[in-house]
């Protein structure tokens, strides 16, 4: 096994290590360190735990962590989980519309099933946001980015600058007040009534 260890990731140290996984997960350790597994590397980041929330409803559990870094900055890293009953209705792109009651959602880059978004939020400011799905049951995200974080994540999975000049610089969302960084918008209106989350077509038969 080959390792590089270099400075990237929010100003903190970086690893890559060389692995044989071609789907990409986002996963939040029990020592609160962000671990990005994409094709064949994986990046990870140590952070402070400044507040954890549990939210539950009767077909998902949504788990939010409020993260502070070597370099200050802020970031939210939420993770759910559906009832193995039930399952995300719609594509992962139309899922986090909803979920952050968004103006408009932009794809910068996308490989296998994880996702670099630009979320215009109603206030017209730009969330930075690296989301991964697992199938229809399980949602991985971390949001509240910088431009420049959101350039060397990106620069480090694609490594290219086409993907790079696509980002919207401008009326970023930049999470500074601890007390004020959750942005989703979770609730049983959004789950039941706009049918994010319904019965799991599989068991169903169909």
């Amino acid at each position: 096994m080959v390792r590089y260890i270099y400075q990237g990731l929010l100003g903190v140290v970086v690893l890559v290590v060389l692995s044989a996984c071609s789907v990409s997960t986002l996963e939040l350790n029990d020592s609160h360190e962000v671990v990005l597994t994409y094709n064949e590397k994986s990046i990870e980041a140590e952070g402070e735990s400044l507040d954890e929330n549990t939210l539950i409803y009767s077909t998902i559990i949504v788990k939010q962590n409020i993260l502070q870094f070597k370099d200050k900055s802020l970031l939210v890293f939420e993770s759910t989980d559906v009832d193995k009953l039930y399952m995300y209705k719609y594509a992962t792109q139309n899922s986090i519309e909803m979920i952050f009651d968004a103006k408009k959602i932009k794809t910068i880059y996308r490989r296998n099933n994880l996702y670099f978004f630009q979320i215009t939020l109603k206030n017209e400011k730009v969330l930075n946001a690296l989301v991964q799905q697992s199938g229809d049951q399980s949602l991985s995200m971390i949001y509240g980015f910088s431009t420049v974080q959101f350039k060397k994540i990106l620069g480090q999975v694609e490594g290219s600058d086409t993907f790079v000049a696509k980002l919207n610089t401008e009326k970023i969302e930049v999470l500074n007040d601890p007390r004020n960084t959750i942005r989703s918008k979770w609730n049983m209106k959004l789950i039941n009534v706009d049918s994010l989350i319904v019965m799991n077509d599989t068991l169903l038969g169909r």
